[in-house]
C-alpha cells in the first residue's frame, strides 16, 4: 500500500460519545469526515463501571457545578444518568448522520472507559473523540492522552469542532509520515474550499524549493489550492507562530513524530487548540 492509498482504507468511524459538548462536537466532525470518505459511523457510550463503584459506597455524594451543591449519590441515580445522557449522544448521532447521508450504528456498553475505546478503536479505520484541547498532557483527558501515544488513527476535536469550509494544514518535511499526511489533506479538501496549506520545515530555501517540487509531484487534483508557509525546523516558535496563523483549521498529520514539538511548546499550546487528524504508520525515517 502507498503513501497516498492509506487514506482509502478509512471506512468505518468509531465516535466514542459521553454527551458532553466535546463530544457532540465530534459527532459533527465525525459526519463531515465520513461524508467527504463515504464511510460509516459507528458510536459508543460507555457506561463508566469506576464511577458505578463509587455511586455504591455508602454515604457517596456529588457536587453539582455551577451550583456548588451536594447531592446524594447512589446507583440508581448513576444508571438514569447514563440512560439519558446515552440518549442524548445516540439522538445526535442519528441526526447529524442522516442529515448528512451518513450511515450508522450506536451502542452503549459498560465497563472501563479507556480500554473500551480502545478495544472498539481496534475495529474500526479511526476513532473520533471530543476533548478540551488537544494540547497533548496540558488539557487532554487521560483517555485521548491514551490515544494520541497509541498507533490509532484518530481525530482529536474541541467544543469548537471543525470550522465551515474547513482549511487543512500539513507539517511537511520529506518523510513518508508528510506525504502520508499530504495525501489525506489533498483527498480532504475540496476545491472552492479554502484548500491546503503546508507548513514547510526547511532548514534553507533551497530545500524548501526541493520540497515544493516534492509535492507538485504528489499533487493529484489540480483544482485544490495549495499554499505554503516555510518554517524553522529547529525552531519551535516557528511552528508555534505557523499553526497560529493558520487558525482556523485543521492540522493534518501522517505520524506522531511531530508531537515531540509541539509538546516543547508547553503553555503556548493553549493558544493553537484546532481539530487535528493524526494517522497511523511508521514513524518517520530520517531524511
Amino acid at each position: 500500500m502507498t503513501d497516498s492509498e492509506r487514506i482509502h482504507t478509512i471506512r468505518r468511524i468509531l465516535v466514542a460519545l459521553d454527551a458532553s459538548s466535546h463530544s457532540l462536537a465530534a459527532v459533527e466532525a465525525a459526519v463531515e469526515l465520513a461524508a467527504r470518505l463515504e464511510a460509516e459511523l459507528s458510536g459508543l457510550f460507555v457506561e463508566d463501571v469506576e464511577l458505578l463503584r463509587l455511586a455504591e459506597c455508602p454515604g457517596a455524594r456529588e457536587l453539582l457545578y455551577p451550583l456548588a451543591k451536594e447531592s446524594p449519590l447512589s446507583r440508581a441515580t448513576m444508571e438514569s444518568r447514563w440512560k439519558a445522557q446515552s440518549e442524548q449522544a445516540r439522538r445526535a448521532l442519528g441526526v447529524a448522520a442522516e442529515r448528512s447521508q451518513v450511515p450508522w450504528t450506536f451502542r452503549t456498553v459498560r465497563g472501563r472507559v479507556t480500554p473500551e475505546i480502545l478495544a472498539a478503536a481496534a475495529e474500526a479505520d479511526l476513532l473520533a473523540i471530543g476533548t478540551i484541547g488537544w494540547s497533548f498532557g496540558v488539557r487532554l483527558g487521560s483517555t485521548a492522552i491514551e490515544v494520541v501515544t497509541s498507533a490509532i488513527p484518530v481525530l482529536l476535536v474541541s467544543e469548537q469542532g471543525l470550522p465551515p469550509d474547513v482549511k487543512l494544514v500539513v507539517y511537511y518535511d520529506g518523510t513518508a509520515a508528510a506525504r502520508r499526511s499530504f495525501a489525506a489533506a489533498e483527498q480532504l479538501a475540496q476545491p472552492g474550499t479554502n484548500g491546503i496549506t503546508v507548513l514547510l520545515a526547511a532548514a534553507d530555501r533551497d530545500r524548501a524549493s526541493a520540497m515544493r517540487d516534492e509535492i507538485k509531484a504528489l499533487i493529484k487534483n489540480k483544482d485544490i489550492e495549495v499554499r505554503y508557509r516555510e518554517i524553522d525546523p529547529q525552531d519551535e516558535m516557528s511552528l508555534f507562530r505557523a499553526l497560529k496563523a493558520e487558525r482556523p483549521g485543521s492540522l493534518v498529520l501522517g505520524g506522531r513524530e511531530l508531537l515531540k514539538k509541539l509538546q516543547a511548546l508547553g503553555p503556548l499550546q493553549r493558544e493553537i487548540d484546532m481539530p487535528l487528524l493524526l494517522l497511523d504508520g511508521p514513524e518517520p525515517e530520517a531524511h
